[in-house]
């Protein structure tokens, strides 16, 4: 660092000697010149001053910013190849879970289907049990109600065959046969007795 600021130094008082050497020159002629030396001359050295003490106190904080930024932005980049790692390991597994949800899925609507083929093939044969049983009792209700008609047929003619023959009898039967047939009960139920 003494390297640096020594020759730096040495080339400013050089330069500041030779201003003055020409400033007292051009004092003593009297009369004012515009030389590059009189004119630019300090104003160059007091630019190269200025640029000096700043670079001198400034150069350590920008050193420090810039590796700092530098460190920044190699952590960024870092942290952002991580990011990228991640995404992509995320992404892959939500394919493969997309993948293993379509194959649940494909599995899940088969066993569907193929239940809904079982239900309705047991549905089927329980309306055709039902059917046969509805069937069955419609015919056994049939069989019973035919069977009352015929009793209430047997009974109807047995009911109008007494009445007939009760008007055959009556018509037949005169009033002596009637009172013998009177008697003749009477008689044996009371000789029972």
């Amino acid at each position: 660092m003494k390297r640096i600021i020594t020759p730096i130094l040495s080339a400013l008082v050089s330069i500041l000697a030779v201003s003055v050497v020409y400033a007292s020159e051009a004092a003593e002629g009297g009369h004012e010149t515009t030389t590059f030396l009189g004119d630019w001359l300090p104003r160059i050295i007091n630019f190269a001053i200025i640029a000096g003490v700043v670079i001198y106190f400034m150069r350590k904080p920008i050193r420090d910013f810039f590796a700092n930024r530098s460190a920044e932005i190699a952590k960024a980049m870092q942290e952002s190849k991580e990011a990228r790692e991640r995404a992509i390991a995320a992404l892959a597994e939500m394919e493969r879970k997309i993948k293993d949800l379509e194959a649940e899925t494909s599995r899940m609507v088969a066993e569907a289907e193929a239940r809904g083929e079982k239900d309705r093939v047991a549905l089927v044969e329980e309306g055709k049990k039902i059917a046969q049983e509805i069937q069955d009792q419609v015919k056994e209700g049939i069989d019973i109600e035919t069977q009352k008609a015929k009793t209430a047929l047997a009974v109807e003619a047995a009911l109008l065959s007494i009445d007939l023959a009760e008007g055959k009898i009556k018509d037949k039967i005169s009033g002596q046969d009637h009172e013998r047939i009177v008697k003749e009960y009477i008689s044996k139920v009371g000789g029972k007795g």
